[in-house]
């Protein structure tokens, strides 16, 4: 019997860790406690003629010492910036995505969140690939677009998601997929609309 008990508490032990070393590969849904709130509103495209408000989503400047995405695939970061005059001139990271690679930001928490989202990127794969925009709120997910870009980099096109208009605080996540083969995808300053949804 003690013997039977110690294999079932090895075997729950196995499954704990496993299960530990899974969830750093996976993003989860986020809770409202643990998401801060957004920063400063911004005018980062006002060159592209956009001068719309946003806030840089959390982590998505992907520089040291920011909270981190969770990322799967074989995404990475790498030395690369994108042309953004709000940028530090100490910044020097991006987001790398190659095909099937996804990339999940670290959340924020603000009342009725638009799920309307802008960053940098740039394509230095093939032509016809496309990356998957998404948003996550309240653990559900809601897709803003596909873009494909230019091998340069430049301002996306505003996606707006077809979340609806939550009530009250939500929690508010990007996820980024690299689809087709040879897609090959790097990315900086990930924001999103700061403003109530109505």
């Amino acid at each position: 019997m003690a013997a039977r008990r110690a294999k079932v508490l090895g075997t729950a032990l196995a499954l704990c860790a496993l299960a530990a070393v899974a969830g750093t590969h996976a993003a989860v849904p986020a809770s409202a406690a643990s998401c801060p709130p957004p920063p400063t509103p911004l005018q980062p495209f006002t060159p592209w003629g956009d001068e719309g408000q946003y806030v840089l989503t959390t982590g998505g400047s992907f520089e040291s010492g920011t909270p981190a995405w969770t990322l799967a695939g074989g995404a990475t970061v790498v030395n690369d910036n994108a042309p953004n005059r709000l940028d530090p001139p100490s910044h020097s990271l991006a987001l790398f995505l190659p095909s099937g690679s996804s990339a999940t930001s670290a959340c924020v928490t603000a009342p009725q969140i638009r799920g309307i989202v802008r960053f940098f990127a740039k394509n230095t794969g093939s032509v016809g690939a496309n990356l998957k925009v998404e948003i996550l709120v309240k653990g559900k997910t809601y897709l803003a677009g596909t873009i494909t870009a230019g091998s340069s980099w430049t301002p996306t096109n505003i996606l707006p998601s077809n979340a609806p208009n939550y009530k009250g605080a939500v929690t508010y996540q990007m996820r980024l997929t690299a689809m087709g083969t040879g897609a090959a995808f790097t990315v900086d300053d990930t924001y999103f609309d700061p403003y109530k949804s109505g």
